[in-house]
């Protein structure tokens, strides 16, 4: 081929991207290192690692290429309509770096973009039913409100998502065209006008929370989360049965139940109104072109 495109290329083992590879003149290797890793969950994968090459120890053909190829970071964020939906994955995730141009009805409209709901549930058997009995009925209320709109219901483990499922399906008789349920897992390259989070967990009888979510505990669980929160064009609803306080993170070794905690009180201050957008402090750097200046360099130029 003259071109060889990769996409989602976090995603693709490294030994199967690179015999497509010599089959290309050129190659594009595209993908977001901050997004979900190659996954060999349920498949056969030969191994062997070579102290001697450091590249035996990679993964994904993005972090391969990443070694040998040009790198190009593209910073225009399209999806979310306002700030607040992008600034936590900026923030913890892209180094403040992401451009978006906010829409200007969804500035307007005097509500926030993200709601941080605490309900009465309890975590029984690795699922939260009262949680999904709120979701279908708050899918139930939103479709009423606005049958165009595509909603998503992103949850923390395969049985809650189920249970989602199966809620959904008592209340609306159903389950409509325009609603999809997925497990944290199975959710990057989707979008979705509005989206739901059943975080599931529940605090124990002493009103804590235990730090366990699964995959997300794993290193590099935290990409996972990155994905989950970014889905959202108009809307987020964060559905939980407890207050960020009472998930103690402290000891716990990876990065995924510590952005889980920052991201619910980061849902919260939006959900509250307190939200400040975070501003990329660049040292040397002059964050804004001034335009007015460079139209009077190109005219000094062309008109001396």
């Amino acid at each position: 081929f003259d071109l060889v495109i990769f996409d989602e290329a976090s995603q693709c083992f490294a030994e199967r991207g690179i015999p497509a590879l010599y089959r290309g003149k050129q190659a594009l290797v595209a993908g977001d290192a901050m997004q979900l890793k190659p996954g060999d969950l349920y498949q056969t994968r030969w191994q062997e690692i070579d102290e001697t090459d450091p590249d035996t120890e990679i993964d994904s053909l993005l972090d391969l290429s990443s070694r040998y190829l040009m790198n190009v970071q593209l910073l225009g964020h399209y999806r979310s309509k306002s700030l607040e939906l992008i600034d936590f994955s900026n923030q913890h995730f892209y180094g403040g770096d992401l451009q978006l141009l906010p829409d200007m009805k969804a500035m307007n409209q005097g509500e926030p973009s993200i709601q941080y709901e605490r309900i009465e549930g309890n975590w029984e058997n690795n699922l939260n039913l009262p949680e999904a009995d709120y979701i279908a009925t708050l899918i139930d209320q939103l479709i009423k409100a606005d049958a165009s709109k595509e909603i998503g219901v992103i949850t923390f483990n395969a049985p809650q998502q189920f249970a989602v499922l199966d809620t959904i399906e008592n209340t609306l008789g159903n389950i409509p065209k325009n609603v999809f349920v997925k497990n944290i897992e199975n959710v990057q390259g989707d979008e979705r006008d509005i989206i739901i989070f059943s975080v599931g967990y529940a605090p124990d009888k002493n009103g804590n929370v235990r730090a366990q979510f699964g995959s997300l505990n794993l290193a590099g669980g935290e990409n996972r989360l990155n994905v989950a929160v970014s889905r959202a064009r108009e809307k987020v609803i964060v559905v939980t049965s407890f207050w960020p306080e009472q998930l103690h993170v402290e000891e716990t070794v990876n990065e995924g139940p510590k952005k889980i905690k920052k991201y619910l009180q980061f849902a919260q201050s939006v959900s509250k109104g307190t939200f400040e957008p975070y501003t990329h402090q660049q040292e040397g750097k002059r964050v804004v072109r001034n335009l007015k200046s460079e139209i009077k360099k190109w005219a000094a130029e062309k008109w001396p």
